[in-house]
């Protein structure tokens, strides 16, 4: 099987959202406008093989964590090559083709899968993947126990991966 379909929808949200701030982070780290659209397709294809990205509760940290990593490995293997980019040569938001492609067809999915959802196991997906709410704040929310927020989240999940993988 491909690269989990799963992740191609999260990193396409990610970088429409924060791909301006890693190629700023990168830019202070590196001299090349080449080696910053090098490193960031890197963590990109990285982050694409990770376990699951929707588990991630903080996923700007978790994006210039990866970055810094990905950064720090670069250092190692071509020291001379690093100092500071203007950001006025930050490369331009572009976004990945394959990506945008497979984000369509999965969103398209996603969004029937969620039409079949029960009106509360859909509000607790929504509230935590679209306003990255706390299980706690869900619970309060909807007026559940921790135990059934875990529950609609863990079908609801469930319903999701089952969707992308048709």
């Amino acid at each position: 099987m491909g690269p989990n379909m799963t992740n191609a929808t999260v990193l396409v949200g990610w970088r429409r959202r924060w791909n301006r701030s890693l190629l700023q982070f990168l830019g202070r780290r590196v001299r090349s406008t080449v080696e910053v659209e090098d490193l960031a397709q890197e963590i990109y294809l990285r982050l694409l093989r990770a376990p699951d990205l929707l588990q991630v509760h903080n996923p700007q940290a978790y994006l210039l964590r990866v970055a810094g990593h990905v950064v720090a490995e670069w250092r190692r293997e071509y020291p001379a090559e690093v100092v500071g980019l203007d950001e006025a040569d930050a490369p331009v938001d572009e976004c990945l083709p394959e990506l945008a492609v497979d984000a369509k067809l999965s969103e398209e999915r996603l969004n029937q899968q969620l039409a079949q959802m029960s009106p509360m196991m859909r509000a607790a997906v929504l509230l935590r993947l679209r306003d990255e709410h706390s299980y706690k704040q869900i619970a309060q929310e909807l007026g559940l126990t921790l135990r059934q927020v875990r529950r609609y989240l863990a079908h609801a999940y469930e319903q999701l991966r089952s969707a992308l993988d048709e």
